[in-house]
């Protein structure tokens, strides 16, 4: 008589089942920062190419008119909503863009120059503007993490 494995049952011990376990969450952990960090990098690159697309258009009002749209009188920022703003009425309004971009993660929710806050603001007495933006990461080459200024 043989009675090797008549006792077994089919099945998975409690140790296998914990260290399958362990591992599924740690494969998930990493995947997780993986697409937090490529969400952020996308971001902050749309913020660059938003930048440039003001600075376009800005450009193209300035040849038109001989001068950029004074907004921020007493030297505060407007924040950029890319439709009732001064800046986005003043550029819309003259054909140089048809909407204004606004920031991907906050749009224009919050105020210029605060730690945690992602607007895009502008300033300008007419002759010269100040952009501010903010990036989230150090994915610019060149660039790190927080607000940026862009003059003309």
């Amino acid at each position: 008589m043989d009675f090797i494995g008549k006792n077994k049952k089919p099945g998975f011990t409690l140790l296998e089942v914990l260290i399958v376990t362990a591992i599924i969450a740690l494969i998930a952990s990493f995947v997780v920062v993986n697409i937090t960090s490529t969400k952020q990098k996308s971001r902050d690159v749309r913020r660059e190419q938003d930048i440039k697309q003001i600075q376009n258009a800005l450009n193209i009002y300035a040849t038109n008119k001989g001068l950029y749209p004074a907004c921020g009188g007493g030297g505060d920022y407007i924040i950029i909503d890319g439709t009732s703003d001064c800046l986005s009425s003043a550029l819309i309004g003259n054909g140089s863009i048809d909407k204004l971009p606004t920031d991907p993660l906050r749009g224009s929710n919050g105020s210029c120059d605060n730690a945690g806050d992602y607007v895009y603001c502008y300033l300008s007495n007419g002759s010269a503007y100040i952009i501010h933006y903010a990036l989230e990461g150090n994915t610019i080459p060149g660039k790190s993490p927080g607000w940026q200024a862009v003059k003309s």
